[in-house]
C-alpha cells in the first residue's frame, strides 16, 4: 500500500512534494476554497504525474511541469526563494 502525506497549502516547497512523489507516496494537500476544505491528491503512476483536484485530473510529462503548476496555483511554496509571491 503507498503511503500519503497530508499537508496543508504552501506547508512544503514544490521540490519537496515532487521528492516525496518519487519515493512512492502520495501526497494530499488540503486547502481552503470558498469556505470548504478541499484535498488535491498529487501522485505518481509509471511516468505520468498526476493531480487529482474536485474538478479535474491534470496530467505531467515532467517534475518541472509538475513544480510550475503547485507554485502557478499557489498549492507549494517555490523552491526557488527568489519566486516568491506574497498573495
Amino acid at each position: 500500500m503507498t503511503s500519503v502525506l497530508t499537508i496543508d497549502r504552501k506547508e512544503l516547497t514544490s521540490a519537496e512534494i515532487v521528492d516525496a512523489i518519487e519515493v512512492g507516496k502520495r501526497v494530499i494537500i488540503e486547502t481552503e476554497v470558498l469556505g470548504k476544505t478541499v484535498r488535491m491528491t498529487i501522485r505518481k503512476r509509471e511516468q505520468t504525474y498526476y493531480c487529482d483536484t474536485p474538478i479535474k485530473l491534470l496530467t505531467f510529462d515532467t517534475d518541472a511541469e509538475l513544480q510550475s503548476c503547485l507554485e502557478r496555483y499557489r498549492l507549494a511554496e517555490p523552491t526557488n526563494p527568489t519566486d516568491k509571491t506574497e498573495v
